[in-house]
């Protein structure tokens, strides 16, 4: 253990952990995985983003307006989301605790302003776990995936979790069809996708592994699957070097 790392377990965070990969790619799912053990918290990005997109707000109408046609949020308003997170979570008092940021960054731009503020709150780099998916079991399962209109959660037609009629197996919620997720616009997203997010993963991947580890995992397989790789990774120290 560096002595960054005891100092910043000491003082908070332990570890923030990125989930990356394309819309689909399994990100939610590790995300709630992992936040099920003691010690790791999970933030999804973008459930902030459509939490804030259903409030009438000069801020939620413009995110309504971009969610609803596939574009990326602007990373202004995105690095303002986390940014506040970051600075909630250094405030704990407890020890060890490990955040999540589930679906960022997305664009290389974000990494940068992620970078300044970890280094700016005196925090180590961050552990990013990339889900690789081949695009046409994307497109598949983005296309076949419904979310329950009460508590959230997400169900898939084709795969997965899969619901009895359409009623959520939690609360009994009907299960709704994301706005983001009709089929046109999962092709935009798709092709946003590897227009500005895939080049976050070359950016971590050309940082030598001095700071962080990166590690590419094969998200076409069952989630358990997944989720012991997973495991098994965190479980490493922050400063290992990636296979």
């Amino acid at each position: 253990m560096t002595r960054q790392e005891r100092n910043y377990g000491e003082r908070g965070l332990s570890r923030v952990i990125l989930l990356l990969g394309a819309p689909g790619s399994g990100k939610g799912t590790q995300s709630a995985l992992l936040a099920r053990h003691p010690g790791i918290v999970s933030v999804s990005t973008g459930a902030m983003l459509r939490e804030e997109a259903r409030r009438d707000t000069p801020a939620g109408y413009k995110l309504r307006q971009k969610l609803s046609t596939g574009e990326l949020v602007d990373d202004g308003t995105v690095c303002d989301v986390v940014a506040s997170q970051l600075r909630s979570f250094q405030g704990k008092a407890a020890s060890g605790v490990s955040l999540i940021l589930d679906g960022f960054p997305r664009t290389v731009g974000q990494a940068r302003v992620l970078d300044m503020l970890l280094e700016g709150l005196g925090m180590p780099a961050p552990l990013v776990l990339h889900l690789d998916v081949p695009n046409e079991v994307l497109r598949r399962r983005l296309s076949g995936r419904r979310q329950c209109a009460r508590c959230g959660a997400i169900y898939n037609l084709t795969s997965g979790r899969s619901a009895r009629g359409s009623r959520c197996q939690i609360d009994g919620g009907a299960l709704v069809e994301r706005d983001d997720d009709s089929e046109g616009i999962v092709v935009r997203r798709l092709a946003a996708y590897e227009a500005e997010t895939k080049p976050v993963l070359e950016y971590y991947r050309n940082r030598g592994y001095r700071d962080g580890t990166y590690r590419k995992i094969d998200g076409n397989r069952p989630p358990g699957e997944i989720a012991a790789e997973v495991r098994e990774i965190v479980g490493f120290s922050a400063t290992a070097v990636a296979a």
